[in-house]
């Protein structure tokens, strides 16, 4: 039942300043939400393969912050943190991402979950600071990385559907 055939999507919209991902999910919304969001979750799929989640931090409500590192098998540390602007769940969420490794201008992403016939799309549009944090971010190989942290993603959410 796995939809990892149908990798995301990202498109830089016209002014340059956002990226906006769609990909679609073989599950109900909730499920979807639910791996989103819920730490013991989340350790399963983010970062697929691409190191050890050495921390998962989440306080999930308006106002609250996120955290979550892993390190790399190279030995490196990777840390991603931010704030919950908007929680609506199964359907809408907003909040902040820093990349804290570089303290890299904080960016917005507002997450909208589509439920047809038990399927999800995800669609993500994520703000940046400037076309050229848009054009470092893409360049990082971040698209490899979010495809494979949402098929680990799906398979997490197509679990909680099988319990």
């Amino acid at each position: 039942m796995s939809n990892a055939a149908a990798p995301a999507r990202a498109t830089v919209t016209h002014d340059g300043r956002e990226v906006v991902i769609t990909r679609t999910f073989a599950v109900p919304a909730a499920l979807v939400y639910e791996a989103m969001t819920e730490p013991e979750h989340i350790r399963k799929w983010w970062g697929a393969g691409h190191g050890e989640v050495t921390t998962c931090e989440v306080d999930l409500r308006v106002g609250g912050r996120w955290h979550f590192a892993q390190t790399t098998p190279g030995g490196d540390e990777v840390s991603f943190s931010g704030e919950y602007r908007e929680l609506d769940p199964p359907g809408r969420m907003v909040h902040t991402e820093v990349f804290d490794n570089i303290q890299s201008p904080e960016s917005v992403i507002e997450s909208t979950l589509t439920e047809q016939d038990g399927f999800t799309t995800l669609r993500a549009v994520i703000t940046y600071d400037s076309p050229q944090t848009v054009e470092m971010v893409l360049a990082s190989g971040m698209e490899t990385g979010m495809n494979d942290s949402y098929d680990a993603l799906e398979k997490v959410a197509q679990g909680l559907a099988a319990a």
